[in-house]
């Protein structure tokens, strides 16, 4: 009968450990597409990924082309969504994705092959639109609650200031699309700009899972009278169990299984 308690046990903790990475281990993507102005169409997406007790949301422009005239309302700077349970979440890093870049100069430090990001990009918890609690923005339709406004994507504190004014505001540090043909007007090339990817790293998941986030869209411009492109799926997303999460269930139900026959 003890051996049959320990088998119980250790069952029960297989079934509950693979219903736990089954709900953290996998990346989830949003998508969103719409139509910026002068009829240029824009695409977007966002990879929430969830390991221990960070969140790491890798923001992408992903339009086909840059056709036209580009403006700073088709230039992607702001990601809003929901996190149910309400986690208490600190900024920790913002980076320039890999492969990507800064394009243009920055009135206060040299940008060619910078990477950190963390004083131009801010996280908020407040009520975006959508009926979003809590967004990041590299423009100042977000505040992040330090002096100035700076960003803070430095574990919560003033990230490096890297173009005037030391504050979100603008258009500075909006994602453009990695496509080529990309033709700025004049609200655009004065302006440091990112080209393709951003990826934020925050911590204070607290144990909720990917299926906690929803209500995702994607914000262009500089205030939030401009185009807004929801995000699908609107939904927490089913997960699908990866192999590996299959077969450690599967153990556990198998353990119960032996346990269930020793004690008869």
């Amino acid at each position: 009968m003890k051996y049959s308690k320990l088998s119980v046990a250790f069952a029960g903790m297989l079934v509950a450990s693979a219903a736990s990475l089954d709900a953290m281990a996998i990346p989830i993507t949003f998508t969103g597409s719409g139509t910026g102005p002068g009829g240029v169409p824009v695409t977007a997406s966002a990879i929430f990924n969830i390991v221990g007790n960070n969140l790491t949301v890798t923001l992408q422009n992903t339009s086909p082309s840059n056709s036209g005239q580009d403006v700073p309302g088709s230039t992607l700077t702001g990601l809003f969504w929901n996190f149910t349970g309400n986690p208490l979440l600190t900024p920790v890093s913002a980076t320039v994705g890999a492969g990507s870049s800064i394009l243009g100069a920055c009135d206060l430090v040299n940008c060619t092959g910078l990477t950190n990001v963390s004083g131009e990009f801010g996280y908020q918890a407040a009520s975006f639109t959508g009926g979003a609690d809590r967004g990041i923005s590299s423009s100042g339709y977000l505040t992040s609650g330090l002096s100035g406004n700076i960003g803070n994507f430095n574990n919560g504190l003033a990230g490096t200031d890297l173009d005037k004014p030391a504050s979100l505001d603008g258009i500075n540090f909006g994602i453009i699309s990695a496509a080529s043909g990309f033709n700025p007007n004049g609200g655009l090339s004065k302006d440091p700009l990112i080209q393709d990817t951003v990826v934020f790293v925050l911590t204070g998941v607290n144990g909720l899972s990917i299926t906690d986030i929803s209500n995702v869209s994607f914000q262009y411009g500089t205030s939030l009278t401009e185009l807004n492109v929801p995000g699908d799926p609107r939904d927490p997303p089913v997960l699908i169990p990866e192999p590996a999460t299959l077969a450690l269930l599967g153990l556990g139900l198998l353990g119960l299984g032996v346990a269930r026959r020793q004690k008869r």
